[in-house]
């Protein structure tokens, strides 16, 4: 087994392999995530894609052990900086996320706890840090979480230390989640819909920040998010989900005109258009349950399903160096790429 944090430079921090997640349900199972796998290279940055209920929070819950396993069963293989977790015992697993691995969670508010200080809560981690070498005291916590403060943009941090979350505004009490985030070092930070919450303008400012933390930490980052857009502007890679399966990966760069899965192009033309009257492009066909074992998980509302389709589930395949597909008849996005898609993407990238 690889020593914890020993991960090479051309050894992926992430790797997830024939992940599976079911709900226990009487004495059965409910599939939540069925088969998925995909990498995360140092200091590359993914996106996880899809709609609500698609799995993505699920998946990545599974990959840092926050399941509940008495109520979720997960199998495969998850390996984290070289080491195998779903075989370790509970509290080694633990152990082993918290040194190499964090959480931004998609309501400041919520993740922040309302009756401490913020700085209390930046330097907590700190100073119960599993790895004793890296153990902080009471002092030596301060000063780190006040520079850490400083580092995430917080104007007068030893000020605002003592302040308590709802004294700040919604961008910095994310700039405080994103502090706690980076108080151990990671490796690798997971991203579940970052900026949602946020207006706007805090949205391209916090990825902003996700981009420059990036770089001068040399941090991997998952991103999840249903922003296809804020995906192509903003990461090396686009990984699409839906129906709990892997559907496409591709890189970012390209993505409007390369991407070749049905439900990928009903995303790209779900973008929000400012000059429609209808203020979406609309996801068509509409929702309908994904398909039945056996066939495309999208074949219910794919508008290009043949009968093939419905009797054989495709598999996840490379279609061309570096994209991968889950579709019978994977074609190039169809015509060139709407301005209001374009413009999107490049409102994001600013």
């Amino acid at each position: 087994m690889s020593t914890p944090g020993a991960t090479a430079a051309s050894e992926a921090v992430l790797e997830v392999e024939d992940l599976h997640v079911a709900l226990r349900r009487g004495s059965g199972t409910v599939p939540i995530i069925d088969g998925a796998s995909y990498t995360v290279m140092p200091q590359e940055s993914v996106a996880l894609v899809g709609e609500s209920g698609a799995g993505k929070s699920v998946s990545v819950r599974a990959v840092l052990d926050l399941l509940d396993r008495r109520r979720f069963e997960v199998t495969g293989s998850v390996r984290l900086c070289g080491v195998e977790l779903l075989g370790m015992p509970a509290k080694e697993r633990r152990r082993h996320i918290s040194k190499v691995a964090s959480l931004v969670f998609q309501d400041p508010t919520r993740a922040l706890n309302p009756t401490m200080r913020v700085g209390a809560q930046i330097t907590e981690a700190m100073t119960i840090n599993p790895d004793p070498d890296k153990r902080l005291s009471t002092d030596e916590a301060r000063r780190r979480a006040v520079q850490l403060m400083r580092d995430v943009g917080i104007a007068d941090p030893e000020e605002r230390f003592f302040a308590y979350p709802h004294q700040l505004s919604g961008g910095m009490r994310q700039r405080i989640v994103i502090a706690i985030a980076l108080s151990l070092e990671p490796k690798v930070i997971f991203c579940d819909e970052p900026t949602s919450s946020l207006d706007v303008t805090t949205q391209a400012l916090i990825m902003d920040l996700l981009d420059t933390l990036r770089e001068q930490r040399g941090i991997s980052l998952l991103l999840i998010t249903h922003d296809l857009a804020l995906a192509s502007s903003r990461v090396d890679r686009v990984i699409v989900m839906y129906g709990g399966h892997l559907v496409e990966a591709l890189p970012a760069e390209g993505l409007f005109e390369r991407a070749a899965m049905p439900y990928t192009r009903a995303l790209l033309r779900a973008v929000p258009d400012p000059d429609s009257p209808e203020l979406l492009a609309p996801l068509a066909p509409a929702l309908g349950p994904r398909g039945a074992r056996g066939a495309c998980v999208y074949s219910t509302r794919c508008d290009r399903a043949q009968p093939f389709c419905v009797d054989h589930a495709p598999d996840y395949v490379e279609i061309e160096p570096g994209h991968r597909c889950r579709c019978w008849y994977p074609g190039a996005y169809d015509g060139p790429p709407s301005e209001h898609l374009l413009a999107s993407a490049e409102a994001a990238r600013r």
